[in-house]
């Protein structure tokens, strides 16, 4: 079927600096989330397929008027959204069954802000980014460190301004990458599937998960849960790739090669 703009927004959608990932580029669960908002508006998720799946093809530029195109009809299993920078395609959002993801335990809010407080932002890669960035003066600072006595498992802190996907979406992306090597390698998001199954508290500290789902190559796979107490607001399972420093102008070293 041929893309359709006829649904999509009519005026042009802009990323703005302040949600960026890496130097330039828009923070890939902010843009999964501005995707799955567009194709919630279409196509509700429910029954079958009450996630989304997004699929970001190339880094999303910020500052600069981003277009949409709809493929399928709105209301069907099979619409998908798309984000375009020109004739660029940037990200793929689908409807989705839920993430396959066998979540661990709780990890309290005393873990976290611990797990957190010992994180060493020494050599950080993309220091502006709005999730996980120490210089990100609108960020979420969510650095999710190492928890205590459980293999595997990083947390922090996190207080949401507002309960909007790409601020849910933007949670979970940056921590599942703390999770598989984050610091040492310079990775970008390759595919992301999500979803809430409860409302998300504003204004208060909740938790933010991650753990390491395994690794193929480059690639390297990852869950992440955003918590409040015992109960899972929402949860995403990601596929992280390795693309090498050399690629994104502005990054800073990685940790052990720090001057």
């Amino acid at each position: 079927m041929t893309p359709s703009s006829a649904l999509a927004p009519p005026s042009p959608t802009v990323v703005d600096a302040d949600h960026q990932g890496p130097p330039g580029c828009g923070n890939g669960g902010w843009v999964c989330g501005l995707l799955a908002d567009r194709l919630e508006a279409l196509a509700p998720g429910s029954g079958e397929l009450p996630a989304v799946e997004v699929r970001l093809v190339a880094p999303t530029p910020v500052g600069e008027p981003l277009r949409w195109e709809v493929e399928g009809r709105a209301g069907e299993r099979d619409v998908a959204v798309r984000l375009l920078d020109a004739h660029t395609v940037l990200g793929v959002a689908r409807p989705a069954p839920s993430p396959s993801l066998d979540v661990p335990d709780p990890v309290s809010l005393e873990q976290a802000r611990a797990a957190a407080d010992g994180y060493d932002l020494t050599g950080h890669p993309y220091p502006g980014c709005y999730v996980c960035g120490p210089d990100a003066s609108a960020g979420l600072h969510v650095y999710a460190g190492a928890v205590a006595g459980r293999e595997g498992v990083h947390a922090a802190p996190v207080t949401l301004p507002d309960a909007e996907l790409p601020t849910v979406f933007a949670a979970l992306d940056c921590p599942g990458a703390f999770a598989v090597g984050f610091g040492v390698d310079a990775l970008l998001l390759g595919t992301f599937v999500a979803e809430v199954l409860s409302p998300v508290p504003v204004g208060r500290e909740l938790v933010v998960m991650s753990w390491d789902e395994g690794r193929e190559g480059r690639r390297r796979h990852c869950g992440t849960a955003l918590l409040d107490g015992d109960s899972v607001l929402a949860r995403a399972a990601a596929t992280w790739v390795d693309v090498g420093r050399q690629r994104i102008p502005g990054t800073a070293p990685a940790t052990g090669d720090a001057r």
